[in-house]
């Protein structure tokens, strides 16, 4: 007989949001669920962090969602196609979905860690859906200016490079799809990054709905070549 676990997740998460060293709420969102989970200390995987949006590493240090578990005594891995100073402890690697889980293993990743954050600003919906490893908590960037009925994402590419515009990534409906065919739950989003947590670590998964939970936003000017997307 199946058992169903007794955790429950806060719902309406945004009350929690706050931010720290990540880019929007994401500190305090992260630090709520982890606190609903029993989670104290852990392993991380965040690819795609850098300086905050027109700043230097100099000047502002390292803008990450795990930079303050990292200072809270976590263990994990930082990694970036740019270069960063060695006390950044960042390393550089271009992450695909061709070789997301070799990266993990040449990086001694455990099998099982706690949290993965996704922001390659273009194919971070096939990196995931390439992922092998299955970490409690998905943080993972989900193009905002996509109505919520529709569920695409930008062609396989990888090596895709982001041209500035809101031709990127995936809307928040096709990730959710992603989501349930790898047993997670969308249990946040704010405009930018979209939180996924493992269903079989909590209970009340009706607490939270993709119609209740989408944020649409735009920050970037529309793609005049009009390329198409993926029908998810």
């Amino acid at each position: 007989m199946l058992t169903h676990p007794a955790v429950k997740l806060t719902p309406q998460l945004g009350g929690f949001g706050k931010k720290v060293y990540c880019q929007n709420d994401e500190d305090g969102i992260v630090q709520r669920i982890l606190s609903d989970l029993g989670i104290a200390k852990g392993y991380f995987v965040e690819f795609g962090v850098g300086p905050p949006w027109n700043s230097t590493y100099s000047a502002a240090g390292l803008e990450a969602n795990c930079r303050l578990l990292r200072e809270n005594g976590w263990s994990g891995l930082f990694i970036d196609a740019r270069e960063f100073p060695p006390a950044a402890e960042v390393a550089r690697e271009r992450i695909t979905p061709f070789n997301i889980n070799l990266m993990l293993r040449k990086y001694a990743v455990p099998e099982e860690f706690d949290l993965i954050s996704i922001d390659i600003d273009g194919q971070d919906f096939w990196v995931w859906m390439n992922l092998q490893a299955k970490p409690r908590i998905v943080i993972i960037e989900y193009n905002a200016s996509i109505a919520l009925e529709i569920s695409c994402v930008i062609p396989f590419a990888p090596h895709f490079e982001w041209d500035g515009t809101n031709w990127f990534g995936a809307s928040l409906a096709a990730l959710d799809k992603l989501a349930h065919s790898r047993s997670y739950t969308l249990v946040y989003a704010n405009g930018v990054n979209a939180f996924f947590v493992r269903s079989d670590l909590f209970s009340n998964h009706t607490d939270f709905r993709l119609e209740e939970l989408f944020v649409e936003k735009t920050f970037h000017p529309d793609d005049t070549m009009r390329r198409s997307y993926v029908v998810i």
